[in-house]
């Protein structure tokens, strides 16, 4: 019960419930190996991780040659 002036307390805060989907999700790429065994069809085990990649590898930005060149400092050897 509350009164006017105090806010209302959940059981969860936003925090305690990204922490436990987080927790949750880490369980389940460690079990992940088991749960790849477990689907016998090569298609479905494909369809299962094309559609997890995006949420686990980050994404790779493609980038021109001068700029990697500029960012990996391999354009100083062609100022000089």
């Amino acid at each position: 019960m509350t009164t006017d002036n105090q806010i209302p307390t959940n059981k969860y805060m936003a925090g305690d419930i990204r922490h436990l989907i987080n927790q949750a999700i880490q369980n389940e790429l460690t079990n992940l190996p088991e749960t790849l065994s477990e689907i016998k069809d090569p298609i479905q085990r494909l369809n299962f991780l094309t559609k997890l990649m995006p949420f686990v590898c980050a994404p790779i930005k493609q980038v021109g040659v001068m700029t990697a060149r500029r960012e990996t400092g391999e354009d100083d050897i062609f100022s000089l």
